[in-house]
């Protein structure tokens, strides 16, 4: 899994990421235009542990 200390790009297109998002066993990085509404909603800082799926946005 990346480290998202190191990582602050967009896995999918390498824009500034917003957070990162484990959906199942997948974990990526994101900008906002690759971002689940969930990751997109939430406040900076913030993490959600929803079922299989875990976000945390970036500060």
């Amino acid at each position: 899994m990346s480290n998202p200390a190191i990582n602050k790009k967009c896995d999918l297109c390498e824009k500034k990421a917003i957070g990162m998002q484990i959906l199942g066993c997948v974990q990526q990085t994101v900008c906002e235009e690759h971002a689940e509404k969930i990751l997109i909603a939430m406040k900076p800082g913030e993490s959600k542990n929803c079922g299989a799926c875990y976000y945390v946005r970036y500060e």
